[in-house]
């Protein structure tokens, strides 16, 4: 007997959107099914309680639940066989047992801390207990200096390590539970690690560069319970769909880079009925995040357990609702009988496409490759799946950043398998995940919630960007939604001038320059906040103010210094693709982005400000970011642009300034290749990318010309110096 599923979508209109509402229809095959639930229901987990299936029929699921801190033992769930008895207790590790039970969630130690000290020293560290770390004499501490075991058996934090001076590259650490060979930190150094026993994850095998950086991402040991936090999968999956609907500005203001979409998702026997309807609906629900995306991203969705069904083809060209309508069609009824898990010939499939698009597409630059795998085990089957992927990395290695590879792991699967889905190259950027790792199907329900909880939207989320030479803002590229969400347009009373830039760093607050509000500070009321729209005169929320805050010592002791300001709104903002915060230096967000000192505060601020505007321009490090703004755009003319516009400008050499006004500690200069800021771009944001996030390190202050595009070169507040001005004032960001 065999239980059908299908699942049938409605659209509703809600707040002027497409909802895709899922419902699910069981189709009962015999019908007589119903009567008789198949599997008992005396099954006890100690420790811990079930989730049971509405009717244990063929194939239902009963789900283990187990307090914080603890996951079920030997697995996850069960299925109900056609036999009437539920699964076996025993998982891909060869672990088996008579009764369920929850295990508590240990994380590794250190096994050694070079050129310092650590407290307390344990073998094994439980929920909660943390270990706190300290450089001797001479030596700079990098990383974390306090870690604490997470409820999931994982370390909050980046792994501590001590570093000097004398070195090209920083100490990389030595995460906990591994060992390091080599100890030289110079050009082409190599370390390697090793986890024994456990599981690495990350880069096994780094390399120190020309730059001074470590090729690869941090590695961390962690043993085979320990799973991953499913707001990370959130925020990955938030990048990723900002990715899809961002411009790459270096393909040209007219050209879209489109995206090919790849689902592979495993079905297989051991999937059961309830979880075939979580990992649809995760899959439907992304691809409706994407709905409106139509004219940029097309969707593959491919099936596999002993055969690879293919749902829908690139090629089909189908919209997200069609797309939706043909996964609905699928009946887990017709596929789970078939052991086996074919991954290598889904991937097979998935690369046959990409041959199709890459000896075809004559439509300007190559689709972007983005593959989603979701599996609960190993593979089996004549195709390899490390063969096919490795075909595919290599079929597009011509095109830089065209391939995006995202392995998600369901219960018992083996963390080394998943890991080697993704290929090496994908992995080669620090501070983005590409591989997660959880016990059940309720976790990607669990990031689907985060997805759309309001409050969930990280910062400095806009999508991939190449740097390059870009134009300028008077006369250079306009900007595209997506783009720049954290620019914000501040409408000015009209005896003042008529507006400046700022942007969003918290749901209350917008950063922006003194200057363009002393003159206005008895006409609050009278000044408006306009988010969430590339168009000037256009918004998606429309914000008054509760209090505008100018810097004490602004214009003191010298002209424009200290010039930035603070704007708290009455309304709190609301977050979405077009509406987001910009990062702040000197945070903890920007210190896990950089890497920061964790000695304290006051340290890691100084490192950072180096690091970002190279302590003003006094270091000769080239640094580069961006600078936006609806100012002057015109050569010799005073004419704002209805539309942002975007320019690169590099930090300059502060003896070459040549500032009108003496340059202070809070301020440095840039300017680009013919590119520069104007009036009307006064209070907007100059950020700078890192790992996939950008900073905010200046706000447009002044010019050294007072005509746009004459004797080029833009003044600029400097960010991190004024961090501990903005710390003191705005209160719902996480600094440390």
């Amino acid at each position: 007997m065999a239980l059908h599923l299908n699942m049938a979508f409605h659209m509703a209109r809600q707040r002027g959107h497409d909802i895709a509402l899922m419902v699910l229809v069981i189709g009962l095959w015999p019908a007589a099914i119903c009567e008789d639930n198949l599997c008992p229901n005396d099954e006890v987990i100690d420790g811990g309680w079930i989730k049971w299936p509405e009717n244990r029929v063929e194939r239902s699921v009963m789900t283990y639940i187990c307090p914080v801190g603890f996951r079920p033992h030997p697995v996850s769930w069960r299925y109900c066989g056609v036999n009437g008895m539920w699964s076996r207790l025993r998982n891909t590790y060869g672990e088996s047992a008579l009764r369920a039970s929850c295990k508590e969630l240990t994380c590794l130690a250190p096994q050694y801390f070079e050129f310092g000290l650590f407290n307390p020293y344990r073998n094994v560290y439980r929920v909660n207990e943390s270990i706190s770390f300290q450089c001797y004499d001479g030596f700079q501490l990098l990383g974390a200096a306090l870690r604490t075991c997470l409820p999931n058996g994982q370390w909050s934090g980046k792994v501590p390590r001590c570093s000097s001076e004398g070195t090209l590259c920083p100490n990389p650490g030595i995460p906990f539970g591994s060992t390091r060979t080599g100890n030289r930190f110079d050009i082409f150094s190599i370390v390697q690690y090793s986890c024994g026993a456990n599981i690495l994850r990350g880069s096994s095998k780094r390399q120190c560069l020309q730059t001074g950086k470590w090729t690869g991402v941090e590695p961390r040991c962690e043993n085979k319970y320990a799973f991953d936090n499913v707001k990370d999968l959130a925020r990955e999956l938030d990048i990723l769909e900002s990715t899809v609907r961002t411009h790459d500005l270096t393909l040209g203001p007219n050209v879209k880079r489109r995206v090919d979409f790849f689902f592979v998702v495993d079905i297989s026997a051991s999937l059961g009925n309830e979880n075939f309807i979580k990992i649809f609906d995760f899959v439907t629900t992304f691809i409706n995040r994407l709905s409106n995306s139509n004219d940029v991203v097309r969707f593959a969705v491919i099936a596999f357990g002993f055969d690879a069904i293919t749902i829908t083809r690139i090629n089909d060209h189908l919209t997200p609702e069609r797309v939706i309508e043909k996964i609905k069609g699928v009946k887990y009824g017709d596929h789970y009988s078939n052991r086996g898990r074919s991954t290598g010939y889904a991937l097979e499939k998935v690369y046959s496409s990409i041959n199709d698009t890459l000896r075809t597409w004559n439509r300007g630059p190559v689709p972007k490759q983005v593959i989603m795998i979701i599996t609960n085990g190993h593979f089996s089957g004549a195709f390899s799946p490390y063969s096919v992927m490795k075909k595919i990395s290599t079929s597009l290695s011509h095109s830089p950043n065209g391939l995006d590879v995202y392995a998600i792991g369901i219960g018992e699967i083996k963390k080394n398998i998943l890991e080697s889905l993704v290929p090496v190259k994908d992995t080669f950027t620090d501070g983005q995940q590409y591989v997660f790792y959880f016990p059940t199907y309720d976790y990607l329900v669990e990031a689907q919630e985060n997805l759309k909880s309001n409050n969930k939207f990280d910062c400095g989320v806009r999508g991939n960007l190449r740097q390059g030479p870009v134009g300028r803002i008077f006369g250079g590229i306009i900007s595209r939604e997506y783009d720049w969400p954290w620019q914000v347009s501040i409408q000015l009373p009209e005896s003042a001038q008529e507006f400046c830039g700022g942007s969003i760093i918290s749901a209350r607050w917008i950063l922006s320059a003194a200057h363009c509000f002393n003159e206005t500070m008895g006409m609050i009321s009278n000044i408006t906040v306009r988010v969430g729209s590339i168009r000037r005169m256009n918004s998606l929320q429309t914000l008054s103010l509760e209090e505008v805050i100018l810097h004490e010592n602004f214009n003191r002791p010298s002209k424009m210094n200290n010039d930035i300001a603070l704007l708290k709104v009455k309304e709190t903002i609301t977050y979405s693709s077009h509406v987001r915060p910009v990062c702040l230096p000197c945070t903890k967000r920007s210190a896990q982005l950089l890497s920061s000192p964790g000695v304290n505060w006051n340290r890691v601020c100084q490192s950072e400000d180096v690091s970002l505007t190279g302590d003003g321009g006094r270091k000769a490090t080239k640094l580069s970011g961006y600078v936006t703004g609806w100012g002057y755009y015109r050569r010799a003319s005073k004419v704002s642009s209805l539309n942002l516009r975007h320019a690169q400008i590099n930090i300059q050499n502060r003896l070459t300034c040549n500032s009108p006004f003496p340059l202070t500690e809070t301020m440095f200069c840039a300017r680009g290749e013919e590119t520069d800021s104007c009036q009307g771009d006064s209070g907007g944001p100059l950020v700078m990318e890192r790992n996939h996030r950008w900073i905010q390190i200046g706000i447009v202050s002044f010019g050294k010309a007072t005509t746009c595009g004459q004797d080029i070169m833009g003044i600029y507040s400097n960010v991190p110096k004024l961090m501990s001005w903005i710390k003191e004032r705005v209160t719902d960001v996480k600094y440390e």
